[in-house]
């Protein structure tokens, strides 16, 4: 009966403090529908302003051509789901720089947001944006001290490296999944854990 008290989630885990640039990564036990195994990308965290972030890995049945027709796409780009709050608002995330005027880096090669009629025109001219710009409606956003409270209490693992791959170089359905390799050989249990467990 030892095996019982394994922390086979690795719920004891000392995890870091969120900053710009982690990557919140849902636990498998999670249920909300919206961050059920999502990976969620922090812009900004703040000890007195609270903390700001885009999941990247939830495609809406939408495309940026459909929604903003302004921006003369020249493929069918996907929208992505960025979080609940203020869902009738565009962002986006790039990894083209400092071109993109007023844009703030969020981690190496991964930027947030930026002058919006740079990004058009840069839209009007790239043959294969979907590897350089992600587009979201709504973000996820927490209260001063609401996100360090919810790491302290294991709802999410954090991760401090490869956002930028994460973000524009692996397909969304894969994205949680490698993440959660990311974190090594002692979170394997996660990846075998049944996406309903109630029907195993």
């Amino acid at each position: 009966m030892e095996d019982l008290n394994l922390d086979i989630f690795n719920l004891l885990d000392n995890q870091p403090q969120p900053s710009r640039g982690s990557m919140l990564v849902a636990k498998p036990t999670v249920e909300d529908f919206c961050f059920k195994r999502s990976v969620t990308l922090i812009v900004d965290h703040d000890n007195e302003d609270g903390s700001m972030g885009f999941m990247i890995n939830k495609p809406t049945r939408f495309t940026i051509n459909e929604v903003a027709p302004e921006l003369e796409c020249n493929v069918p780009l996907p929208l992505y789901l960025g979080g609940p709050v203020g869902t009738n608002m565009l962002f986006f995330l790039h990894s083209i720089g400092s071109s993109i005027p007023e844009s703030v880096q969020v981690a190496p090669g991964l930027f947030y947001g930026g002058d919006f009629d740079m990004i058009k025109m840069y839209l009007e001219s790239c043959e294969h944006p979907e590897d350089k710009v992600k587009f979201m409606v709504g973000y996820s956003g927490w209260a001063k001290g609401q996100l360090d409270e919810e790491v302290s209490r294991h709802d999410w693992a954090l991760l401090k490296e490869n956002a930028a791959q994460l973000v524009f170089n692996t397909p969304d359905e894969h994205i949680w999944q490698e993440a959660v390799n990311l974190f090594g050989q002692q979170y394997r249990m996660w990846q075998n854990w049944p996406d309903d467990i109630y029907q195993n």
